[in-house]
C-alpha cells in the first residue's frame, strides 16, 4: 500500500530521461553487465570490471565520446607500465640468483633457493601490483586469463610489455654479473637461459611445460573468482606463490623451469642463447589454453554459468 501512494510521487520528482540509455535513465553497473553478457548475470569479481564499466556505454548505448577513449586509454597504459615493471623485477630477481651461485662449492646455489627465489618474488609482486593491472608478469597467464574470458582483447596488449621488461631485467642482470668469472659462476654466462638437461628429451620437457603451466593458470582462476578475492585478507598471492615454488622444485633440473614465455625471451635475447627456445612458448601456452578452456567448460557444466 505504501509502494503504491509514494510511486506516483516517485514518477513526477523522477529525473528526466537521459538519452542513448535503454530504458532513458542509467542502469545500475551489475544491470548494464548483465545485459551486455547476454542477459546472463555477470559477477564482477575480476580485474576487468573497470574495462566492463568503462565499456558500457558503448557497448549498450552505441556511442563512445572521445573522453571516454581517452580514459580507458590512460588505464589500459597504466596497467601496461605496471606489468613491464613487475615482470622486470620478477625475472631480475629469478635469473640473478642462480648466477651468483659458485659452481662447486658450499656457497652453490641449490634447487631449493632458486624454488623460493621465483616463488617468493612472484608472491610479493602479486600482492603489490594486483590492484592495477593483475599482475600477470607471464604472456601464459595473461593468455589463458583471455581465453577464459576473464580479460578483454585491449589486456592482451600486457604481452610486449612483459616481453620488454624481461628484456630489460637480463640487461641489467647482465651488467651485473658480466665481469664474473665463468668458471666459478657458469650459469651466468647464459644469464641462466632456460634449456633442456642432457638426460632429458624435448618432449619430456613440453610436456612438464604444459602439466605445470596449466596447473599455474588453473589456480589463477580458481584463487582469483568471486568471493575469493574479496575478502578482508586474500591469500591468492601465496597460494600463486606456492604453485610458482613448486613447479620450480620439480622442473630446474629437468629444463631450468620456464612456464612463463617472457622469463625464457629475456635472458634468450641478451645472452643470444636460443637452444630449445620453442620449448618455453609452446609448452607453457598450450598449457595455459587447456587449463582454461577445461576451467571454463566445468564451470558452466557445474553452475551454468561462464567462469568470468
Amino acid at each position: 500500500f505504501r509502494h503504491a501512494l509514494l510511486l506516483p510521487l516517485d514518477m513526477m520528482f523522477a529525473p528526466a530521461p537521459t538519452p542513448g540509455y535503454p530504458y532513458g535513465y542509467p542502469m545500475a553497473p551489475e544491470m548494464e553487465m548483465s545485459r551486455v553478457n547476454g542477459g546472463r548475470s555477470l559477477n564482477p569479481s575480476n580485474y576487468e570490471l573497470m574495462d566492463a564499466l568503462l565499456d558500457i556505454k558503448d557497448r549498450v548505448a552505441g556511442s563512445t565520446t572521445s573522453s571516454d577513449y581517452d580514459q580507458q586509454l590512460i588505464i589500459v597504459l597504466r596497467d601496461c607500465v605496471v606489468e613491464f615493471l613487475a615482470t622486470a623485477v620478477f625475472v631480475f630477481i629469478g635469473i640473478t640468483v642462480p648466477q651468483l651461485g659458485k659452481f662447486g662449492t658450499e656457497a652453490g646455489v641449490t634447487t631449493l633457493n632458486v624454488a623460493f627465489s621465483f616463488g617468493l618474488a612472484i608472491s610479493v609482486l602479486a600482492a603489490c601490483c594486483s590492484r592495477f593491472s593483475g599482475a600477470h608478469m607471464n604472456p601464459a597467464v595473461t593468455w589463458g586469463l583471455f581465453v577464459a574470458g576473464r580479460i578483454g582483447k585491449r589486456r592482451l596488449s600486457y604481452i610486449p610489455c612483459q616481453l620488454m621488461g624481461a628484456t630489460v631485467a637480463a640487461a641489467v642482470s647482465y651488467g651485473v654479473t658480466h665481469n664474473l668469472n665463468r668458471t666459478v659462476y657458469p650459469v651466468a654466462a647464459t644469464l641462466a637461459s632456460n634449456a633442456v638437461a642432457p638426460d632429458f628429451t624435448r618432449g619430456e620437457a613440453l610436456g612438464m611445460e604444459i602439466l605445470f603451466t596449466a596447473l599455474l593458470v588453473a589456480v589463477i582462476l580458481s584463487v582469483t573468482h568471486g568471493k575469493a578475492q574479496f575478502g578482508p585478507v586474500s591469500f591468492a598471492p601465496l597460494y600463486i606463490g606456492f604453485t610458482v615454488l613448486v613447479a620450480h622444485l620439480v622442473m630446474i633440473p629437468l629444463d631450468g623451469c620456464s612456464i612463463n614465455p617472457a622469463r625464457s625471451f629475456g635472458p634468450a635475447l641478451i645472452s643470444n642463447t636460443w637452444q630449445d627456445q620453442w620449448v618455453f612458448w609452446v609448452g607453457p601456452l598450450v598449457g595455459a589454453t587447456s587449463a582454461s578452456l577445461f576451467s571454463r567448460t566445468l564451470w558452466r557444466l557445474m553452475s551454468g554459468k561462464s567462469i568470468a
